[in-house]
């Protein structure tokens, strides 16, 4: 499961109803109207219905034309039946807040890095100066550091398993010169 899922938010998105009832274990409502509603069909988006009520319940959506499949009792509301002419529209979540909170909490350092396991965001702080961020699969966030050289050395391939190391460099080859005079 991917750290965060990416939601997608129309600035414009009109109040409309629901067509026909919910109960509390259905998972797809039909609107009345989509004026302004997120279109793409395979981003979510959260929805509120019954917004003010004690019915009240916020919703992960996708939309396929004028229908919605929904994930019920999101941000810490629950599953709730709902009448046909319910009111719904898309909101901002306290989920949605947290999240960019989360993410901007994490760059505590000058030079950090956001990384990921696929599954949990992490921070990755800068390495030392003329360190050189490398692929590593053996590393947590699949990425490392990898120090500076010293001084005369080149990063090179060791051939096991494209494995980079700093190795003197070779010779110089002298170089030819020739003048042409016309």
């Amino acid at each position: 499961m991917a750290a965060y899922t990416r939601r997608q938010y129309a600035g414009a998105a009109a109040a409309t109803t629901i067509t026909v009832g919910i109960n509390t274990v259905e998972t797809t409502c039909t609107l009345a109207s989509t004026t302004g509603f997120p279109s793409a069909a395979d981003i979510p988006f959260y929805v509120v219905i019954d917004p003010g009520t004690s019915a009240e319940e916020k919703c992960s959506a996708t939309i396929s034309g004028s229908t919605l499949t929904l994930t019920r009792g999101q941000d810490d509301t629950s599953a709730s039946s709902h009448s046909a002419g319910a009111t719904i529209y898309p909101v901002f979540t306290a989920n949605d807040a947290d999240e960019a909170n989360e993410l901007v909490s994490k760059l505590t350092t000058k030079g950090d890095l956001l990384v990921t396991t696929g599954s949990a965001l992490n921070r990755l702080g800068v390495g030392g100066n003329g360190a050189i961020l490398a692929a590593d699969s053996t590393a947590t966030n699949g990425v490392a550091w990898l120090a500076a050289g010293t001084s005369g050395y080149v990063l090179t391939s060791t051939g096991a398993g494209n494995a980079l190391t700093w190795a003197e460099a070779a010779s110089p080859i002298d170089v030819l010169q020739i003048q042409v005079f016309s």
